[in-house]
């Protein structure tokens, strides 16, 4: 059959080749061989970690009646962004982050923020509680937590010009004394519900809404109160990111391993198995071409 005459073939032509190298110089190839194949191994393992390093970035622009150019470490990533709008993900490096915001030529923020591994963070560009003051920027590390399947995420940030205020939802106070750059988070069933801002421990003036604000199941839904209410220009920034999701539903499919996590595992598990198997080739052909070499030493 093919498949033993191949086999025969490249046993034959092993022992051809290795046959006539002298012992002693096999002695001094093979040690050194081995150390250049275990020096580059490094390289080829810690590639995947280094790749597990990087961040996710999501831009808010919470300055009203500004349109703004943003740049991560002097890399425009978005152009004429209006208030409340946010724009993202933008894929970084963990570490310090240089972020610059432009209106036109002119600079109207740039800061440092830190980014941590595998992190996705909200940037939020605003106004401090003085709607006079200089624009800040506040981070916020989104938690993607798994959640039920029936439930989402919920968090709401102060980020407008106006004093320590309470959230209230479907009227009843749900976050107390929330203070410029604060942030509270919930997990709630999945539903539409009114939300309203007040000045803490009152009941008036409302700075913003009740506005519907309806919360997906199995999703991270970011509320970000920004603007100015004495200049009537309170609004928010919404923005959602896939969860995970605890427990099972009622199955509407039995997946028998094509999809899902199945495929996910499996997928894995091909990669690992293409990386040692890319591997063992590298060491092998490294091997043929030492033995080359040596031959065409040898001959002369």
């Amino acid at each position: 059959m093919q498949r033993r005459s191949v086999s025969g073939k490249f046993r034959a032509v092993s022992r051809g080749a290795f046959s006539r190298i002298p012992g002693s110089v096999i002695r001094r190839v093979i040690p050194l061989l081995l150390a250049v194949t275990v020096a580059a191994a490094p390289a080829v393992l810690v590639a995947p970690a280094e790749a597990a390093t990087g961040a996710n970035l999501y831009i808010v622009q919470g300055l009203p009646g500004k349109s703004l150019d943003i740049s991560i470490d002097g890399k425009t990533v978005a152009t004429k962004v209006a208030t409340a709008k946010m724009v993202g993900p933008f894929g970084v490096a963990a570490g310090k982050r240089m972020i610059t915001a432009k209106q036109g030529a002119t600079v109207v923020i740039q800061r440092e923020v830190t980014v941590g591994s595998g992190a996705s963070l909200d940037v939020v560009i605003h106004q401090p509680v003085s709607p006079t003051g200089a624009p800040v920027i506040t981070t916020y590390t989104n938690k993607l937590d798994a959640v039920p399947a029936d439930k989402g995420g919920l968090r709401v940030a102060h980020d407008a010009a106006v004093g320590p205020a309470d959230i209230l939802v479907n009227g009843k106070v749900t976050f107390a004394n929330v203070a410029n750059g604060e942030s509270l988070e919930a997990v709630v069933p999945a539903a539409t519900y009114k939300v309203a801002i007040v000045p803490a421990g009152a009941t008036s003036p409302v700075v913003l809404g009740p506005l519907d604000l309806p919360i997906q199941a199995g999703y991270l839904t970011r509320v970000f109160a920004v603007g100015d209410p004495n200049q009537k220009t309170m609004t928010v920034a919404l923005g959602t990111i896939k969860l995970p999701k605890t427990g099972s539903g009622t199955p509407g499919l039995v997946n028998t391993g094509t999809g899902g996590q199945a495929a996910g595992l499996d997928q894995a598990g091909s990669s690992a198995a293409d990386d040692a198997g890319l591997w063992v080739v590298v060491v092998l052909a490294g091997l043929l071409a030492a033995a080359v070499t040596v031959r065409k030493v040898v001959r002369r």
